[in-house]
Formats: C-alpha cells, sequence, structure tokens
C-alpha cells in the first residue's frame, strides 16, 4: 500500500476532543470488537488440524497417559486467548464512505453524525513507530473457502469478505507476555484493560478534521467552535465533507 493512501477514522466530536486533549490514541482489547470471527481461522485449517490432534489423542490413550486438557479444546482457548491479548486501533484506507459515517458515527443520538480525521499511511505509520504496533490492511476472505493461516498473528489481521466495503488498516498492539501467562491450563491472569492508550499528538498526524455529511448546520459550527477555543491551531484543518447535499445538491 502506497505511503500517500488517504487512511481515515471515523469518531463523535467528543473522541476527538479526547484524543487532543490527553494526546493519546486508544486502543481496544479485540475479543471486545461486534464481530464474533474475530481470532479465529479458516475451516481448511481446522481440517488440516483434526489428523494431528486425533494422532496425539490417540497416543496418548495407548500409553495409558490421560491428558490434563482436551487438544481440541486447548487449541480453541489459544486462540482465543490471542484476542484476550491484543489492543487495535481500526482506521479505514480508501476515499471517504458513507456506510462508515453512519456506522461509527452517532452525535446528538444521529446515525452518521460525527468527525473524521484524516491523514495519510506514511504520517500514521510514523506517529506509532516506537510502540512496537502491526500496522497492516486487514485481509478479507471467505472462511469457508481460504487456505489455512501460515502465521500466529493471521487471525488478527483477516476479516470475513462481507466486511470488505471497511477498508480496514489495523494498528495491533499484542502483548505477548499476557499471552504467554493465558497459556497455563487455569492460570489465574488478570484480564488486560478493555482500552489502552499510547502517546500519540494528533496535530502532528492528522491532515484534516472532516465533519459529517450528515450535520446540520449547528452541529457544524459546535465542531468549528470546539476546536477553535482550545486548539487555534487546529482550526483550519476542519473542514465539511464534500458528501452533503446542501454543499452539492443533486441535479435533476
Amino acid at each position: 500500500m502506497a505511503g500517500d493512501t488517504s487512511v481515515w477514522r471515523y469518531l463523535t466530536l467528543r473522541a476527538v476532543i479526547a484524543t487532543i486533549e490527553t494526546r493519546r490514541l486508544r486502543l481496544t482489547r479485540v475479543d471486545r470488537f461486534r464481530d464474533p470471527f474475530e481470532g479465529s481461522v479458516p475451516k481448511k485449517q481446522i481440517e488440516d488440524e483434526n489428523p494431528r490432534l486425533i494422532a496425539a489423542a490417540s497416543g496418548a490413550t495407548m500409553m495409558n497417559c490421560v491428558p490434563d486438557e482436551d487438544p481440541w479444546s486447548k487449541m480453541t482457548r489459544l486462540r482465543r486467548a490471542r484476542t484476550r491479548s491484543s489492543h487495535a486501533s481500526c482506521w479505514s484506507a480508501s476515499d471517504e464512505s458513507e456506510v462508515l459515517w453512519r456506522l461509527y458515527c452517532i452525535d446528538d443520538g444521529c446515525h452518521g453524525v460525527g468527525v473524521a480525521l484524516r491523514t495519510t499511511l506514511a504520517r500514521l505509520k510514523t506517529s506509532v513507530a516506537a510502540h512496537d504496533l502491526y500496522v497492516s490492511p486487514i485481509t478479507y476472505i471467505r472462511y469457508h473457502e481460504a487456505p489455512a493461516f501460515t502465521d500466529v498473528i493471521a487471525p488478527l489481521l483477516h476479516k470475513r469478505h462481507s466486511f470488505a466495503a471497511e477498508h480496514e488498516l489495523r494498528l495491533l498492539k499484542v502483548d505477548e507476555a499476557h499471552y504467554r501467562a493465558l497459556g497455563q491450563k487455569d492460570a489465574s491472569v488478570s484480564e488486560l484493560s478493555e482500552h489502552i492508550c499510547v502517546d500519540w499528538v494528533l496535530s502532528d498526524v492528522i491532515d484534516q478534521i472532516i465533519i459529517s455529511p450528515y450535520a446540520e448546520k449547528n452541529y457544524e459550527d459546535l465542531v468549528h467552535e470546539a476546536i477553535n477555543a482550545k486548539y487555534p491551531n487546529l482550526a483550519d484543518r476542519v473542514v465539511l465533507s464534500e458528501l452533503p447535499e446542501r454543499q452539492d445538491p443533486p441535479n435533476f
């Protein structure tokens, strides 16, 4: 993906103000995302693993050795542990998306009303280089047809093909020490926080703060006033989306 690729993050105004004030970027624990397929593997991978697990179980039986955990259950537990030990910040590497405005912005109780941060892939990567993050586009697959994964992180960087409209670029932080601790069956390990934050100065990264195309004029004014009152150095980066009908009405 070219470094000048535009990347977007769709948010509420409150979230943007918090990001500016704290000078931190928030990441969410992957198992808290709404997609139940997060961290899962293709059907082919399960089919490939079954003979090995069956052989291991048979060998244990022949040696009259009772394993402390069913091998299939262990495999599932370890895969789910990856999602409990990882946090991500999700961006969109594409043009402005009407769908994503409606999905991720809900200011004033109205779906589609909010703001978006826009920068380039190169600037975003540079801004998190010190934090040991994976920066990768999500690969969209059909899980019932796709080949097996060959990398342990791959389940966190793939999603179902039906999500492809998101064009997600994921910033991923994996806590390997926490994952290893969870690897022990019945280990008493505290859950990681639902959110973690890394140092991140919005004004050093963002090219524009874009107001939703579904915002009324009073919301547009509110955003300008909120940014200008506390962060006048960002005022000239606040712009209205190119999509609103009142700015570029349809022609008949």
